[in-house]
Order: structure tokens, then sequence, then C-alpha cells
């Protein structure tokens, strides 16, 4: 069944990257600047890089997922995900010109069950959702850093 997806996405911002990884690195923060994206429970202790989160695709459904930081590098912060997908994702951040390059990858396979029957017939609509999710990500980003 094809329940498993890649994505890739990247965008450029006129910041530096130190005000972009700042943004990344509060995962209970995602909420308040990533529309679509609602905290429902966030880690006690900071650092606090992991979260419980619901995200609302423009389709309407629901996804509710538990990310937890895993590794930390200067320039990439990769992350377990749990829940109705499974799987990880990284944010590669780097200078580029007078700004930065934000790279964004993820590997999932659909664990929600009606997501997993869903998948096979409408993979592509759901990674265009994904897309659009993606899109938000960014226009979130470009406003919290003042950008647009």
């Amino acid at each position: 069944m094809r329940t498993r997806y890649r994505f890739d996405h990247d965008w450029h911002l006129d910041t530096g990257a130190d005000a972009v990884l700042a943004l990344l690195e509060d995962v209970p923060g995602y909420g308040r600047w990533w529309p679509g994206v609602r905290v429902l429970a966030a880690a006690p202790a900071a650092p606090a890089r992991a979260a419980d989160l619901e995200v609302r695709a423009p389709a309407g459904y629901r996804i509710r997922i538990s990310i937890a930081e895993e590794a930390r590098a200067d320039d990439e912060l990769r992350a377990s995900i749990r829940g109705d997908l499974d799987g990880w994702s990284a944010w590669r951040v780097r200078p580029e010109g007078v700004g930065t390059r934000v790279a964004f990858a993820q590997e999932v396979e659909a664990r929600k069950p009606l997501l997993r029957l869903a998948s096979p017939v409408l993979h592509r609509v759901l990674a265009a959702q994904h897309a659009a999710v993606m899109g938000r990500a960014e226009q979130g980003m470009r406003a919290a850093l003042r950008l647009d």
C-alpha cells in the first residue's frame, strides 16, 4: 500500500540563520506562527524541543502527532514523529547570500486508520495538502520574523 510519504520543501528568507533557528527550536511555539498548527501539549522543561501537535490541512482533516528533537547539528534540527504519522522530519538552516536558506525534509508513514485507507487512492491529493501546510509555514515564518 502507498502509505509512505517523502516531502521536501525549501525557501529563502531575508534574515539571519540565528533568528530562523531560534524560531524553529521553540517547538511548543509553533502554534504561534504556523497557521493550521495547534500545540496540544508541550514538554515542561526548557529547552522544550518537544510537543504534541494537531495539524489541520486546508481540506479540513486533522492529524495529531508528537514531535521530539532527536539530533541537533549546527545547521539542522531533526525530530522523531509519532502518532497519526510515524517517521522523522528535519529543518536545515544555512546562510545563503544576505539571508538564509530553509529546507524541510520529512519521511513518514500514515498510521491513522482512515489516512492509511485513503492513502493509496489519494496519495497525490494528500501530498498536495502537505505542500499547502508547508506554504502556511513559510508565510507564518515570514510574518513571525517580520519579513513580509
